[in-house]
């Protein structure tokens, strides 16, 4: 008995074999899986972020980064992303040109041939920029030097205020002023004017720790550019000492308003005086560079 060989029909059963078989690689198939990294060093404009592949999908990822933008669930589609050619399944990546002060959403992708899948969201604030101008000193001065101390404040080569000490005297004793003379247009936030203090100066206002630095008075104060006093002490002629002021033997803040170009910037300076030495000691002081904004007492950054 004769057997034909059909050969159409043998290939026939070979092409749907290998069809079949190609069918179920591709059926195999998936897009990636992966996760976002948390976001690390953060700054004003930039942080850092990145994935990890947990799984290809069964082939080659072809391209891998993130992705970043103000809104929830940013995409590659953003000119906002990273490609990043780490060969690992653990990639890194830099987030840039960022706003201050501003939340962002991010998420790692992969890609290969089947298509692109995201890692979970995550989202974080950019550090707000910092405004405040701050500056050490540690200079001191004391009756009998020669000139005051010149503080110039916005660095601009004029002076804009002076830290002084002064003695008077009369029959009753003698009384030694500690203060400021705020130059210009410069302003100083002080208690009213006091007829007997030499100069008519009044006490300077000083501001714990904290406390918010604006144009806000309340009763018994006043912006000026009028002599100070940050302490007076009193040396009657039986012997008695008394002082007055806030600066009684310890370091305090006073509120200021720096004038540049005729724009007044809210800031401090602290100031200690020794009641034992009577030496005075301009410790540090700030301001804030935008204009109109408020400082904290004390702050040396926002």
């Amino acid at each position: 008995m004769k057997i034909r060989f059909n050969l159409s029909y043998c290939l026939i059963v070979i092409y749907f074999l290998i069809i079949g078989c190609h069918s179920d690689d591709l059926s195999e198939l998936s897009i990636p899986i992966l996760q976002t990294s948390k976001i690390t060093n953060i700054t004003e404009t930039t942080a850092s972020s990145g994935g990890l592949v947990l799984s290809d999908g069964g082939t080659s990822v072809i391209k891998k980064g993130i992705c970043w933008d103000i809104k929830s669930n940013p995409s590659i589609t953003l000119s906002t992303k990273t490609i990043e050619s780490q060969e690992s399944s653990l990639f890194n990546s830099m987030l840039s040109n960022l706003v201050p002060n501003q939340k962002y959403y991010v998420r790692a992708y992969a890609t290969n041939s089947v298509g692109t899948s995201y890692g979970n969201e995550v989202s974080f604030f950019t550090n707000q920029k910092n405004t405040i101008i701050y500056k050490k000193d540690g200079r001191i001065l004391r009756l009998g030097d020669p000139l005051p101390l010149m503080l110039d404040i916005s660095e601009d080569g004029m002076v804009d205020f002076t830290i002084f000490v002064e003695l008077t005297a009369n029959t009753q004793g003698d009384r030694l002023y500690v203060g400021i003379n705020p130059i210009g247009p410069n302003l100083i936030k002080s208690g009213p004017p006091i007829n007997e203090n030499f100069l008519n100066m009044g006490l300077i206002i000083s501001e714990p720790i904290g406390t918010v630095i604006n144009q806000d008075l309340i009763q018994g104060q006043r912006w000026t550019n009028d002599y100070g006093a940050l302490v007076i002490r009193n040396t009657f002629s039986n012997g008695i000492t008394t002082y007055e002021g806030s600066w009684e033997n310890s370091a305090q803040i006073v509120g200021i308003q720096n004038n540049i170009n005729n724009s007044n910037y809210f800031g401090w300076i602290r100031i200690e005086f020794n009641k034992v030495t009577e030496v005075v000691t301009l410790i540090d002081y700030a301001f804030n560079s935008t204009l109109n904004h408020p400082i904290l007492s004390g702050a040396t950054n926002n």
